[in-house]
């Protein structure tokens, strides 16, 4: 599922860009989407706070003040690294606030806004979107195939692979997904990002807090608490020896 977030107002201007996404998603893909949608910049905080999951995002920076909407672009671009993100901006602002490396944005509209403009700049996003979506071996996302739908999980976004149920769930403390695979051939295409440390246990080497050998478990950054067998206690250790050179 992809998710699409709309930050628009007035709620007639949201609508409208709502309906032209929609419309060119289901022209461009098969996929189920999951549309979001925020009139306020508290709102769109509030989104980057808990979590959900965004892959797309359509923010206009003057539904508020120029300030309120830069620091929730910002704050939404550091949850969701990878997301695509059109800004909606207008000739008062200038460039130089939104287009700077913390935002990242990858396209733009100006106000006012016509259909014909609207139409191109969704097409081309999407399009790009569903371009990356589809290659599997991209350095920035874990693909699942299930039932023939895709899920795209940016490899920031996991904590661990854990083995449970004859399946493997990929855990992003909000989400899990459930798939079929194996955590040894997990561990040898990821081994670059991520770190065996049980039988059950494949973990994030960046999401790693603490590592208690005594105790035998790994804090993450996320409060978890992650099982360390004995037999992995050497890989663990010349991970923890590597960290501090």
């Amino acid at each position: 599922m992809i998710a699409m977030l709309i930050a628009d107002n007035p709620s007639a201007e949201r609508k409208s860009l709502l309906k032209e996404a929609r419309w060119q998603a289901a022209k461009l893909t098969e996929d189920d989407w999951k549309w979001i949608e925020c009139g306020t910049s508290e709102e769109l905080l509030g989104l980057a706070e808990d979590g959900s999951k965004i892959d797309m995002m359509c923010l206009d920076l003057t539904m508020q003040t120029t300030d309120q909407m830069l620091t929730a672009a910002q704050t939404l671009r550091s949850a969701h690294p990878v997301a695509h993100m059109i800004l909606i901006a207008n000739s008062r602002i200038s460039p130089v606030k939104y287009m700077r490396p913390s935002i990242n944005a990858q396209s733009l509209l100006l106000k006012p806004l016509d259909s014909e403009s609207v139409k191109e700049v969704l097409f081309e996003s999407i399009s790009s979107y569903i371009s990356k979506f589809s290659e599997k071996d991209d350095d920035s996302f874990f693909v699942i195939e299930t039932r023939g739908e895709r899920e795209l999980i940016p490899y920031d976004r996991i904590l661990f692979y854990e083995t449970r149920e004859k399946k493997v769930f990929l855990n992003t403390g909000e989400m899990e997904y459930p798939f079929y695979d194996t955590l040894d051939q997990l561990e040898e295409k990821l081994a670059d990002r991520f770190l065996r440390c049980h039988r059950s246990y494949l973990v994030n080497k960046s999401k790693v807090n603490k590592v208690y050998l005594s105790q035998n478990l790994l804090l993450l950054n996320s409060g978890e608490e992650i099982p360390l067998s004995r037999s992995y206690k050497p890989v663990v250790k010349q991970f923890m020896m590597e960290q501090k050179r």
